[in-house]
């Protein structure tokens, strides 16, 4: 044979063999398809479980305090500078989601600087922004609301104090 029947079996040959693999890549090749859902059950439950006074100075007495949820209320009758009531907070995760507080808003009624309310101010501690409070556990802290110290007249002074501990999702 000569070079050139032997060039065209070749060419042929090697032209079946591309339609074969072709055609077996067609057979053989399929769309795969995953598919299915996925279910979240996460519970979330912050919330002020107890509010005690704990403390007082002077002749300081709560008038009352209570919560809703992540809302704490406290009110106080504060006669003479120096007087102060201390309340013990406790916040408990009772979900199922880590929990980070994000931010603690306070309001008093009287507005603090106002003729009304010239010298309550509270103080907190044992609470931080950013603290995390894991699901199933509890943070206790304390909120002292005092009539100031520094005033050199006395006057009775009631105040309300309001708030709200924002607690956010920790990621």
């Amino acid at each position: 044979m000569d070079n050139r029947k032997k060039k065209d079996i070749l060419i042929i040959v090697m032209l079946i063999a591309v339609v074969c693999m072709s055609s077996a890549f067609a057979v053989l090749s399929q769309k795969l398809e995953v598919s299915g859902t996925g279910t979240v059950k996460g519970n979330w439950g912050v919330e002020i479980t107890g509010i005690t006074p704990t403390a007082t100075q002077g002749t300081g007495t709560s008038n009352s305090a209570n919560a809703d949820l992540t809302v704490a209320t406290f009110a106080a009758d504060l006669y003479q500078p120096g007087d102060s009531v201390t309340y013990t907070v406790t916040v408990e995760n009772t979900g199922n989601i880590d929990a980070r507080l994000d931010s603690i808003s306070s309001k008093v009624t009287p507005e603090y600087g106002t003729d009304d309310n010239q010298y309550v101010n509270f103080t907190y501690d044992g609470i931080a922004s950013n603290s995390v409070l894991k699901a199933g556990e509890s943070i206790s802290f304390n909120v002292t609301v005092q009539y100031s110290s520094e005033v050199v007249s006395t006057t009775t002074m009631n105040a309300t104090l309001t708030t709200v501990l924002n607690y956010v999702q920790n990621s």
